[in-house]
């Protein structure tokens, strides 16, 4: 008797086990969307006000909140991505080659500066700059907008 018990009980336990799977791998993924709100306080970001760190950047809603993500970037990171929102990439890949980055070698396009690794990926870029604009979207890479210069006075 007290070995169908056991029986029984192992039975019960991988039945358990198999509905748990089941569940788990039918569950959908969470979406992740775009930051939208400041980790720390909770309010509308400013794209203007950033932390980066470690190739990614969070916005925070004011100058207040900046000291705070410097100090503990991983935790204001995890805030966002228990409530869905997901944190810019910074690039660091070339689009074209997928090499690293030279800062010196870039593309300017669609009000738009995309690095690359190599002078030869400039006219690339510059021939089709959707398909690369796309490539580093896809990747969640933020993409810098071209410096305007300030007229001399």
């Amino acid at each position: 008797m007290n070995n169908n018990k056991v029986k029984v009980m192992a039975v019960v336990s991988l039945v358990s086990l198999s509905l748990f799977a089941v569940e788990a791998k039918n569950k959908p993924a969470q979406t992740v969307v775009a930051q939208k709100t400041c980790p720390v306080m909770g309010g509308k970001i400013d794209k203007s006000l950033y932390v980066d760190a470690d190739g990614k950047r969070v916005y925070v809603c004011c100058a207040g909140c900046i000291a705070k993500v410097k100090a503990d970037p991983d935790k204001y990171i995890k805030v966002l991505a228990d409530k869905g929102e997901g944190v810019a990439t910074l690039q660091t890949k070339c689009p074209v080659m997928g090499g690293a980055i030279d800062k010196n070698q870039f593309a300017d396009v669609k009000g738009k500066r995309i690095y690359v690794c190599c002078g030869g990926c400039i006219a690339k870029i510059k021939a089709d700059p959707d398909k690369y604009i796309g490539v580093l979207e896809k990747q969640g890479v933020i993409l810098y907008d071209v410096p305007v210069e300030k007229p001399v006075e």
